[in-house]
């Protein structure tokens, strides 16, 4: 079994000082093979919520990749954002914007979103859908996960804009087989395939919520752990409560010829969820 930790939207510099033990705790206790972080690793991409970032992901102590977020776009310096707008990302976080690690069950693909020309709203090129298409045809045995900041689909009480190319995204990997896309961005908790049209029941998502910003939008802060083993996913929310992160719920799918089923709870266990 591969077991990952998904963090999102931590927004250095609008961050909650008194989370930032009780989340590192947390993922340490969960022991992942890899943390992913699904980008805003900063509120306004400044070398100062940069330099906070670094130190909290580097001090869990374990590997961790992530991709970058609209908010790790300088706003405010005109010149930066049309001409090197990954200037500080690159020198702070990784000067990878689209990491890729291959693990025992599962080939993570890290995917930039961003667009520099757009304050919120991301974008995916076509040369983007057809190299993470080919990784999901050629997984071969491994579960192709998607790392991103922008998710592929709104629920239709989202205010932002749907990422640019997304619809085009989901159909052409639907053709490929069963994958995961981790998201955030939208700071809010969501678990379930995608099944609008024929196909995309093939891609199962995950958005996760803000681990640390005060910005939660109605929800808690979370985080998500990650089981993967054959064609089973299991996701469990770790949620902030009373100053620590503690299990709420964990919703196990399937991945079969026709995509993506969930399981009930009286089908078999692969492994017991978190504590």
């Amino acid at each position: 079994m591969t077991r990952l930790v998904l963090i999102s939207d931590l927004h250095f510099g609008r961050d909650d000082p008194d989370l930032l033990v009780p989340l590192t705790r947390a993922i340490r206790e969960a022991e992942p093979d890899l943390v992913l972080m699904a980008g805003d690793f900063t509120q306004r991409a400044r070398a100062s919520q940069f330099s906070k970032a670094r130190r909290f992901m580097d001090g869990l102590g374990l590997p961790w990749i992530g991709v970058p977020g609209n908010h790790d776009i300088p706003l405010y310096n005109l010149f930066l954002r049309a001409f090197d707008p990954y200037r500080s990302y690159r020198r702070w976080i990784s000067p990878d914007l689209e990491p890729r690690v291959e693990l025992r069950d599962a080939v993570v693909l890290g995917l930039d979103t961003t667009d520099p020309l757009a304050h919120q709203r991301g974008r995916i090129s076509g040369s983007a859908i057809r190299r993470i298409g080919d990784e999901i045809g050629q997984a071969s045995g491994r579960l192709p996960i998607v790392l991103a900041h922008h998710p592929f689909h709104h629920a239709s009480q989202v205010e932002k804009q749907l990422m640019l190319g997304a619809p085009r995204a989901l159909e052409q990997w639907g053709e490929r087989g069963p994958h995961v896309i981790l998201s955030g961005h939208l700071h809010r908790w969501l678990f379930e395939p995608f099944v609008r049209r024929e196909g995309e029941s093939m891609t199962l998502q995950l958005h996760c919520g803000t681990g640390l910003s005060h910005r939660l939008r109605g929800e808690a802060n979370d985080f998500a752990i990650l089981d993967c083993a054959g064609k089973e996913v299991v996701a469990s929310r770790m949620v902030a409560v009373e100053g620590r992160f503690i299990f709420e719920m964990a919703v196990r799918y399937h991945a079969s010829d026709i995509g993506w089923r969930k399981l009930s709870p009286d089908d078999p266990q692969p492994s017991a969820s978190p504590s």
